[in-house]
């Protein structure tokens, strides 16, 4: 009697385990969902990058409009004593040409954030992730190029100035002087470019470096669908 209920159990067990095999079957999702899913994902992360280069424009607007407007400056009298008010002032001058390059960033993701919302064929999605994805990365480290180029030759005077508006030792010859104050200024200007490209870095891995590895991952289950 025992071993005739155990056998029904089993047999109703394994009912069980067809019907959910089936159910797993009909609701497995085709090519065409996939392809919908994915798309949809992309979209959503080219957007949320667009919002945070948005957000990046409009708060170094304000900052710019609030210097401008109110006559305050990012710095102290102190720190205008110690670097000098031409470094300074050159200094804010490359920060608000910075916005032209927020404004370009901007300008390029929207485009692409276009191109993908559109209707598209599984290769045109995967052409248009790898290409937004190739001139994010060329764009930030372009940007962060010229960005050194510029604000190098401001750190260097600003160093410079420092060491020679806070020389204490006047035993010193002129050339010994001139030698020290040129070691300072170059010693600033690494030290406040490593500061940046560290802090660029790690923003951008951070923030853009997790939408662009959504893209990377939706870009390989598209390459598998399209085989």
């Amino acid at each position: 009697m025992i071993n005739k209920d155990f056998n029904i159990q089993d047999n109703e067990f394994d009912d069980l385990k067809s019907i959910w095999q089936n159910q797993s079957d009909e609701k497995s999702y085709d090519k065409n969902q996939i392809f919908k899913m994915i798309h949809r994902k992309s979209k959503n992360s080219v957007q949320w990058l667009f919002i945070i280069s948005i957000t990046e424009l409009v708060l170094g607007i304000v900052l710019s409009l609030w210097s401008f407007f109110s006559g305050n400056h990012y710095y102290s009298d102190e720190t205008i004593k110690l670097v000098g008010q031409e470094s300074l002032d050159k200094l804010e001058s490359l920060s608000h040409l910075g916005l032209i390059g927020s404004l370009i960033f901007m300008s390029i993701i929207y485009f692409y954030y276009r191109k993908i919302s559109s209707n598209l064929s599984i290769k045109e999605l995967i052409n248009n992730i790898i290409k937004f994805r190739k001139t994010v990365i060329w764009f930030l480290v372009c940007w962060l190029t010229l960005g050194t180029i510029f604000l190098a030759p401001v750190y260097y005077q600003m160093g410079k100035t420092a060491y020679l508006n806070n020389i204490a030792e006047k035993t010193l010859s002129l050339e010994e002087i001139e030698s020290t104050a040129n070691g300072a200024g170059w010693g600033f200007t690494i030290a406040i470019v490593l500061f940046i490209l560290v802090f660029c870095g790690l923003y951008y891995l951070i923030i853009y470096g997790f939408f662009m590895r959504r893209l990377g991952k939706n870009l390989k289950e598209l390459k598998k669908i399209e085989e």
